[in-house]
């Protein structure tokens, strides 16, 4: 088994705002019982965290910093999890699950993350 990263991009950063507390529920419940599933067949590596969209991106051996606020919001990484699968193949398919895909264009960029030994 191998451990892989979904990076979600895009999205819309201010759902939250415009959400009443039961769509905000409606949410959260979809997302949680996806991590149960995945934590049930020992795929869940860690459920991650949403990101904020504002932030800096250093360039040129750090020496230029910019607001990556300006950037296209369907560029930005907006969260992560760590899933535990057989293959990439596998790790797509967990990955195609998640309640990430309610915003139509939001994208998940499935990565194995390299064994350092």
């Amino acid at each position: 088994m191998k451990d892989y990263v979904l990076l979600y991009r895009g999205g819309d950063p201010n759902w939250r705002s415009k959400a009443s507390p039961q769509e905000i529920g409606a949410i959260m419940e979809k997302w949680g019982a996806w991590m149960a599933n995945l934590q049930k067949t020992d795929q869940l590596v860690s459920g991650g965290s949403p990101l904020e969209s504002a932030g800096k991106r250093l360039t040129k051996s750090g020496e230029v910093v910019t607001d990556i606020a300006s950037s296209e919001l369907k560029e930005l990484v907006t969260g992560y999890s760590i899933v535990r699968a057989r293959n990439i193949e596998d790790a797509v398919v967990i990955a195609r699950a998640c309640p990430i895909h309610r915003f139509h264009d939001a994208t998940v960029e499935v990565r194995e993350v390299m064994k350092m030994s």
